[in-house]
């Protein structure tokens, strides 16, 4: 396996907020994060899914997909 990378996610927010404002609008970012970051999750066990699948059944109509050849 390789060596990981250091991912991150970008968002919008305050990183010190100071009023109610800046508070909400930090939430509002931090939510926005976690959607951002549920969708990766998701699309990444969709692939392992596939991936799954096409090993079991030693499908070769899979591997073009996995490998980003999508028809």
């Amino acid at each position: 396996m390789r060596s990981p990378d250091k991912c991150m996610i970008d968002y919008v927010g305050f990183q010190s907020p100071r009023s109610f404002e800046e508070v909400q609008f930090e939430i509002m970012g931090l939510k926005n994060l976690i959607k951002k970051a549920e969708e990766r999750i998701s699309s990444l066990e969709q692939s392992a899914y596939l991936a799954e699948v096409a090993i079991k059944l030693d499908d070769d109509s899979l591997k073009g997909y996995l490998n980003g050849e999508k028809e």
